[in-house]
């Protein structure tokens, strides 16, 4: 997401610890989560290859940013503004590695307002978004569903119990459906107001059929510049964000042992980072594909990079 300031049209030394989880047999990735130190200069990140531009989505006259994936990668969502809003648009291919489809406008899910962020569902059968439509008039988060893959989406609306006062976008959910992390600009716990620099804020709940409990600020990771765009991964264990507080906005990663604990130091991903604004990052179940949103050349639009093992 390009960056906000209103809602628009957007005591004891802790030794390295390598974290490694049980993956599928045809996926052994533990070493993409990185090794992470309360030490920020002995963290290490993921590493990934060099992006590259995904042709088939591009549009040099669009704004295409916040890409998301359903689990078998066959079916993405994104914002872009090639119809001249802010409008969630969707792409299929018929297998994980083929090239991507002509981008069509999602228009179940359409507003005369804005709608931008989009997180899928692995299953692809629900969707959150952000979205300043009614009369409310700033970014509030917004939950649609559908009954299949091929079925259109049900009316949206809004996630009534995170209804807040503040700026709210970029709503990011774990694979289990039980962590959402999202972005906000407001000023204190009970976001009555925004007006604050945007913070990356969690909340959890305890199954999906359950109401998501009021969101609090992620340790560890928020900074005294603009944090937006999470990707949380591991039940709440790994995250992935844009924040400006290089100046430009890059993408960092953290990770955390335990959900007690606060994340440790944020690493820049230097081997996605360009000199230009990055954002966006979204990862495959598997955390082997990331795609993300860069405007390094020259506007904004969608890039892919391979996790190096």
């Amino acid at each position: 997401m390009a960056k906000l300031r209103v809602a628009v049209k957007r005591p004891l030394p802790m030794l390295p610890v390598l974290l490694v989880f049980v993956w599928p047999s045809s996926c052994q990735r533990s070493e993409l989560l990185g090794t992470i130190s309360r030490d920020a200069a002995a963290s290490t990140p993921p590493r990934f290859s060099p992006p590259v531009l995904v042709t088939a989505l591009s549009d040099t006259t669009a704004i295409d940013e916040d890409p998301t994936l359903t689990g078998d990668l066959r079916e993405l969502f994104f914002m872009s503004t090639r119809d001249g809003d802010r409008d969630i648009w969707t792409s299929r291919r018929d297998a994980a590695d083929a090239a991507w489809g002509p981008p069509v406008r999602v228009a179940e899910l359409d507003s005369p307002a804005s709608d931008w962020a989009p997180a899928v569902s692995l299953d692809g059968l629900r969707i959150w978004f952000a979205s300043d439509r009614t009369d409310v008039g700033r970014g509030q988060l917004w939950r649609a569903t559908r009954a299949s893959r091929v079925a259109a989406w049900d009316p949206p609306a809004p996630v009534a119990e995170l209804a807040s006062g503040s700026v709210d976008f970029a709503p990011a959910i774990d694979a289990t459906e039980t962590t959402l992390l999202l972005s906000s600009d407001r000023v204190n716990a009970t976001a009555a107001v925004g007006g604050a620099d945007f913070d990356i804020y969690g909340a959890t709940r305890a199954t999906t059929g359950a109401a998501w409990g009021w969101p609090a600020s992620v340790p560890g990771i928020n900074s005294g510049s603009d944090e937006y765009d999470p990707f949380v991964a591991q039940a709440g264990l790994v995250v992935f964000f844009t924040s400006m507080r290089s100046g430009m906005g890059d993408l960092y990663w953290s990770s955390r042992s335990s959900l007690s604990e606060s994340f440790a130091p944020p690493v820049a991903l230097e081997d996605v980072n360009s000199a230009d604004y990055d954002s966006d990052a979204t990862l495959s179940s598997d955390l082997g594909t990331m795609m993300f949103s860069s405007t390094r050349s020259g506007n904004a639009e969608i890039y892919e990079a391979r996790a190096i093992q």
